[in-house]
């Protein structure tokens, strides 16, 4: 009987009214160092974004990438999804236009630096062996985890193929660039 005792943690005893106030404030602090830290664009030019957007406006970190999301490749068009779980470019939106339903998408978050992607159909968004983006996958896999990339900026998305995402000249959404250029930078309204 005395030895099982011994696998009893002890602790201190805790009552009813009694709180412990020690982990919400390390928990504030550190909010308030990461939003003092993070120098992002003026409230003006987030108004004139949010303008020429519809509503939407363009994320600056890896902290405002939530819920529903756009991707804007070029001016003002967006990655469409289409019924057959491939992704091509929209039709340019004129200034005051949001993005359309069907280039909405959901971003959820999986680790600290990787995102995944769940389109209008209820698939996430994914790339196949030859580096297209397809939307077809009914659960998150290392295919489907995707990485924002900041860099004085700009933004690309890097896929799980390790291949940036941008556009072919057929209008398919594609990732097969391990670098990123011009062609690779999107805007996420």
């Amino acid at each position: 009987m005395a030895d099982s005792y011994n696998f009893v943690k002890s602790s201190k005893l805790k009552l009813k009214g009694e709180k412990s106030s020690h982990k919400k404030h390390k928990k504030k602090k550190r909010k308030r160092d990461r939003e003092a830290d993070s120098a992002g664009p003026s409230v003006d030019e987030l108004r004139q974004d949010q303008e020429l957007h519809g509503g939407w406006w363009s994320v600056e970190n890896f902290d405002q990438i939530k819920n529903n999301i756009a991707i804007e490749l070029g001016n003002s068009s967006y990655v469409m999804a289409m019924d057959t779980g491939l992704f091509t470019l929209g039709a340019p939106h004129a200034d005051g236009e949001g993005p359309d339903p069907t280039e909405q998408l959901t971003a959820i978050v999986v680790s600290e630096t990787k995102i995944a992607l769940k389109s209008g159909y209820g698939k996430y968004l994914g790339v196949n062996s030859d580096g297209v983006v397809i939307g077809r996958a009914e659960a998150i896999g290392p295919r489907e985890q995707w990485e924002p990339v900041f860099q004085e900026g700009k933004m690309a998305l890097l896929a799980g193929n390790s291949c940036f995402v941008s556009c072919n000249d057929s209008g398919d959404i594609v990732a097969t660039t391990k670098t990123a250029g011009d062609g690779e930078m999107i805007k996420v309204p």
